[in-house]
């Protein structure tokens, strides 16, 4: 998974950060949201509600820096995928399960 966030990053496909992601989701632009398992609890209470009001699946992958590393960047508490093909190849490699 962490080839194809690179490859999504380099396209211009996959956006990080808090702030870019909530503004992905409420122009319903994101088709998948990763959220890193040691996230702030607050970041993902808005990210999941901002997500499901958008159907947006969310898992949780990794951690802020193993995120931010696949990334070529900083930590990261999380990401959103723009393209759906790589938004579903991703959910496929993860086996299709949806975070809380």
């Amino acid at each position: 998974m962490r080839q194809y966030l690179g490859l999504g990053q380099r396209a211009g496909q996959v956006v990080s950060g808090d702030f870019v992601v909530r503004v992905k989701l409420r122009k319903k632009e994101a088709h998948l949201v990763i959220v890193a398992g040691d996230a702030a609890a607050s970041t993902v209470r808005d990210i999941e509600r901002l997500a499901k009001h958008a159907s947006v699946p969310v898992v949780k992958f990794g951690t802020k820096m193993e995120l931010g590393s696949a990334l070529g960047r900083s930590p990261r508490a999380v990401v959103a995928v723009l393209n759906k093909p790589l938004a579903d190849r991703i959910l496929e490699i993860l086996g299709g399960t949806k975070g809380e």
